[in-house]
């Protein structure tokens, strides 16, 4: 596994656990709609097909929870 590989996996893990915790649930849809929206502007991935992989990715974040 890559560096960066296990950064991104740390992140993505810490991220989780932070929007299961009872004190955060309330949030995680704004959360979630707010990443897909940054996703979608100019401050996310270049390219379509870019956001697109990033959303559906985002997607599949949102179904761990």
């Amino acid at each position: 596994m890559s560096q960066q590989q296990a950064q991104i996996d740390a992140v993505e893990s810490l991220l989780i656990a932070l929007l299961k915790n009872n004190q955060m649930s309330f949030v995680s849809h704004k959360v979630f709609d707010d990443a897909h929206s940054r996703i979608m502007s100019e401050d996310g991935p270049p390219g379509t097909s870019e956001k697109t992989a990033a959303a559906d990715y985002l997607g599949h974040l949102k179904t761990l929870l």
